[in-house]
Parts: C-alpha cells; structure tokens; sequence
C-alpha cells in the first residue's frame, strides 16, 4: 500500500498537503489541478500495487498484447461525471483508470468523447459509458454503435453488454461486520440519482433495499434511522449536510453505527461527527462502501467493502475485446466484492 509520503513524493507536494485533500479538507486552499493530480496519483500507486500480483496474468496475455498492438484500433470513452465532478467522488475515476490501463494493454487508443456526436462516435470501433446514464442516453448511444459496454449502468431490456458491482453483496457484508460486532442500532445515510436508476421498488439502489430488508427481518429497523435523500449527488458534503441535521433529529438517541451510502458520504459523515465532538469509533461507529484508494487515508482509517473498480473497467474493456473479435449475445457481468476492516469500526459504546 502506498503511504501519504509516497503519494506526496510522487505528486511533488506536501505531505500536509496530500493528507487535507485526500481527507477533503474544505478549509484547504489548493487549485484543482493540484486536488486532481493528488488523488490519480494516489489511485496511480494502489492500482500499481495491485498489478504487481497480478504479474502471472499479464505474462499470459503478453502474447495477445503483443497481436494487438501490430494492429491498433480505437476505443471511445464517455464519462458521466465531468473532470470536476470525478473529484467529488473518485469512484468513477478510478474505474476510468481501469479502462485506459488496459485498453493500452491490448494496443487500443483511447479516444475521449466529450459530448454524444455522430462522428466521433462512429470513428472508433468499441464505445465505453461510464456511470449512470439515462435509458434515453443510452438507447441514442446503442442507436449510434454497435459495439457498446456501458460500465455502473444497467436498464435490463437494452441490449448491450454492461459491468457493474453487486452492491447487495456489499451491503450485506457490511451490516454483518457491524452485527459481528455487536450493533443493533444502525443508521443508514444516503442518497439516490433516481432518474438515472431502473426499479420498481421505492427505492432503487441495490444498497439501499438490502438495508432495508436486512435491517426489517431483523427487527432493528427504525425509521428515524434510514435517512436517504433523493435525486442528489452522493459526494462528501451532501454526506455533511445530511449528517447535520440528522444529528439535529436524533437528538440524544444516537445510533451505535452509520452506513454510509458510499465511502464519500462516510467521510462527511467523519467530518460532522468530528466536529460535534463525537468520536469515531468510540461512540459511533461509521461503514462505507467502495473502499475508494483514499478511505485508508481518512482518520481514522475508513472501514469499508471493497468494490473492484479498476477490475471493472478491465472487464469493460475485455468484454468490449471480445464483441470485436466475436460477437454474440450481451453479457451482463457483476463482480464481486470483500469487506475491509479498518479503524473507523469498534464494538457499540456501553
């Protein structure tokens, strides 16, 4: 694992530094370009630690690479999130690292789409959407390529590939973490884009239901403890806000732990608990998920379950490989996930 001090090395700045953005330091004054090349470069170095196990793999598809690159082709990439908005929450970044490591791999050039346009679009030979578009965005992408992997999206009637993470499986392992450890008294905060999600139920994230039913069959579910806003972004200070006044509601009948909707709100969560003189995770414990390459740097160090997320840009690509080389039905693929336990997770306060 990288430390600060490598990640400052690398970045050419302040260990100081390095630690308030990756903690997302709000009081801190840095330029984005600054924010930016400190949190690829944390993702950078973990992602390098990660295929440095994965040494046997790479010598096997050396020889495919090798095919590959005597015979470029192209790759489109479109992001839901702007260059901005992956700083909010680096989930996205990090899948995109996943695609442009591998993609370089197989001797692809990655062409970045900027906006949906004819042209563009139909001069590469694979297209890659990345997030939670709408169904109508993606039925003009499907319309406009034949060859389309959609990555963190999944509408179940279009007929594309697509590669997301089993957010229930996540969900499960981090409640049962916090069970284990002998909490009853959990909240949940979070927050859902439904406009950009398929469901029928009320609510429409995989994370989100699971709660829900574990928390019911259960018997510990209380309704004062689920605090999900809807058609709003889950990055650090919606996290904030929403802890805040949760905290107001509450009053002096705290929950034990929170679940946080992602490892960004967890870190809001962090921060207003920090700042009203909670301590975590004394008096409450706080569960992300994702377990983003910057939730080991957060203090305390952010329990959380890991979402594979440069594996799901890989596997977009693969899959993508694969529909060139030999078409046939679309595959929806979903990767596992493994839970993390770090320091912001303890047994519940007496």
């Amino acid at each position: 694992m990288a430390t600060i001090t490598d990640i400052a090395q690398a970045a050419n700045v302040s260990i100081s530094t390095v630690s308030r953005v990756l903690n997302y330091d709000t009081t801190l004054s840095v330029t984005e370009e600054t924010k930016r090349k400190i949190f690829e470069t944390a993702e950078n170095l973990n992602y390098t630690k990660y295929k440095a196990k994965n040494k046997k793999r790479n010598s096997e598809n050396a020889e495919l690479q090798a095919a590959e690159k005597k015979n470029e082709r192209s790759i489109g990439i479109i992001q839901w999130r702007t260059d901005d908005e992956e700083l909010e929450d680096i989930y996205y970044m990090s899948i995109r690292f996943g695609v442009e490591k591998r993609a370089a791999e197989l001797g692809y050039d990655i062409l970045k789409l900027s906006q949906i346009d004819d042209q563009s679009i139909k001069a590469v030979d694979g297209l890659l959407a990345i997030g939670k578009f709408t169904q109508e965005t993606l039925q003009q992408l499907q319309l406009l390529h034949p060859n389309l992997c959609v990555i963190g999206s999944n509408f179940p009637l279009e007929d594309y590939d697509s590669v997301n993470t089993d957010f229930g499986q996540a969900t499960e392992l981090a409640l049962n973490h916090l069970f284990d450890l002998g909490h009853e008294k959990i909240a949940f905060i979070g927050a859902e884009e439904s406009q950009n999600l398929h469901g029928y139920r009320r609510y429409k994230t995989p994370t989100t239901n699971m709660y829900l039913d574990i928390m019911t069959s259960r018997r510990f579910f209380r309704e004062d403890y689920f605090i999900l806003k809807e058609n709003s972004r889950l990055d650090v200070n919606t996290g904030e806000k929403m802890t805040e006044q949760a905290l107001k509601d509450w009053k002096k009948d705290l929950p034990t732990a929170i679940l946080a909707a992602n490892d960004a709100f967890a870190i809001g969560v962090i921060h207003t608990l920090t700042a009203h003189n909670i301590k975590v995770p004394e008096e409450i414990s706080v569960m992300g998920i994702n377990d983003l390459s910057i939730s080991r740097y957060v203090s305390p160090p952010l329990s959380s379950v890991h979402a594979f997320t440069e594996e799901m840009g890989e596997t977009g690509v693969m899959t993508l490989h694969e529909r060139l080389e030999n078409p046939g039905i679309s595959r929806r693929i979903f990767l596992s996930t493994e839970l993390i336990v770090r320091e912001s997770t303890a047994a519940p306060r007496k």
